[in-house]
């Protein structure tokens, strides 16, 4: 009951002093010594954390390094919350099936690498610990003190019961929003749909490729038909279409990686300067694949175990860009930064040099990233003035659709379903 009681209290503290609203809460790192957080479906490493409530035999995997000579005692707990990511106050025994807390006891320590890591690994739900109702959740990993978090991290589990129909049209349905930009079209349909009085009480999210930072929250239908719910024709589905992600690959710093510049080992760990990056928005679109911002941790020579014998180092990025904007920052975004817009990924503006720039201390493997304008005044961000805006784009969508159960106050999480642009 202690332990139940300070994680909400914790977590309830955390999520409304970090902002009151969905976007900036979540997948959060509280301890500087932990890197690399890789979180997806087993044997699916560049999928969500989806999971689906009649299968829980299809795992989710959880890895992540710390930085120490010795590994500490960890524990993890998940936590409910709604579909705007607040915690539900739905008690830990009706959500949770067994313990309500668990040790993470896979570890391994890094081998023949410069900066010294100790590699955790955990794969749940587990017959000890498994989650009961669909929804959204918050997975907590702590020390061995309840209230000491290390880092959290999403995941959903879905109850498949609603059928989503997604579209993209060539063009928004009001061309004042921008000819190039993504409108997201979808249809819902389920069981009983006026009997649960779904107009009322559902809500939908969609969110472009990995990010949070403009993800749309608590979608109600444009219209309403006997049969199903329509969400066409609404100016919030209409996305920045973007560029394609820009990419590095550090898998092997002996021949020199992709876009580098320099590679070189300082004292205790490896520096990889990339070639400057320019704008692109007065550029042609160009149809280059990419992993939707996703990274990848591998090794070029495949006899190596990535885990553990993979190195990290400082990688320094740079964008020319002047004059400098007044106002507005510069971010790197992508899983490369945690999909944060926050001082871990906020650039620096260098005016001897005339750019932005920016050091990441990255595993080595395969990385998108891009660059993302946030206007201080209105807090939108956007990747146009760097990248372009271009219909052509290939985004990945996440549709999640939330029924409101009324005899027990949670968010059903009843279907899921993810489109390509193109």
């Amino acid at each position: 009951m202690k332990f139940k009681l300070l994680i909400i209290i914790l977590l309830t503290f955390l999520i409304s002093a970090t902002a009151q609203n969905a976007r900036s809460v979540g997948d959060k790192i509280y301890h500087d010594e932990v890197h690399t957080v890789l979180f997806h479906p087993m044997n699916y490493e560049l999928d969500q954390p989806v999971i689906y409530l009649n299968n829980m035999v299809e795992q989710l995997h959880l890895q992540f390094d710390v930085f120490a000579d010795e590994a500490p005692y960890l524990y993890y707990t998940f936590v409910h919350c709604d579909n705007q990511w607040q915690p539900t106050e739905l008690a830990k025994n009706e959500y949770i099936n067994g313990f309500f807390q668990d040790e993470i006891t896979h570890f391994t320590f890094s081998v023949n690498t410069f900066v010294s890591y100790i590699h955790y690994d955990l794969l749940f739900p587990s017959v000890d610990m498994m989650p009961k109702l669909s929804g959204n959740y918050l997975l907590v990993v702590t020390g061995e003190k309840p209230d000491d978090i290390y880092f959290t991290r999403r995941f959903y589990v879905v109850e498949n019961m609603a059928d989503i129909n997604v579209s993209v049209p060539r063009y928004p349905y009001d061309l004042n929003l921008g000819k190039e930009k993504q409108e997201i079209d979808l249809e819902v349909t389920y069981p009983d749909l006026f009997n649960s009085r779904a107009d009322q009480y559902s809500n939908v999210t969609i969110q472009q490729n990995g990010r949070w930072d403009n993800a749309v929250f608590g979608l109600k239908p444009t219209y309403i038909f006997p049969e199903k719910l329509s969400y066409a024709n609404n100016a919030k589905t209409v996305f920045e279409s973007g560029n394609q992600y820009l990419r590095i690959n550090t898998s092997n710093f002996e021949n020199r990686p992709e876009k580098t510049r320099t590679v070189y080992r300082e004292e205790e760990f490896y520096v990889v300067t990339l070639h400057e990056d320019t704008k692109r928005n007065t550029h042609n679109y160009v149809n280059d694949e990419d992993l939707f911002g996703e990274k990848y941790i591998y090794l070029e020579r495949e006899y190596l175990d990535p885990t553990i014998e993979a190195d990290y180092s400082q990688v320094d990025f740079f964008l020319r860009w002047s004059p400098y904007m007044f106002g507005k920052d510069v971010y790197i975004i992508g899983a490369i930064t945690d999909w944060q817009i926050d001082e871990n990924s906020k650039m620096e503006y260098d005016v001897e040099r005339k750019g932005y720039k920016k050091s990441l201390f990255l595993k080595q493997g395969y990385y998108d990233y891009m660059y993302a304008v946030k206007d201080n005044a209105s807090g939108i961000t956007s990747v146009a003035p760097v990248n372009g805006d271009f219909w052509e784009t290939n985004n990945m969508y996440h549709i999640f659709v939330y029924l409101y159960d009324q005899a027990r106050g949670y968010d059903r999480l009843i279907g899921y379903s993810t489109i390509r642009s193109h």
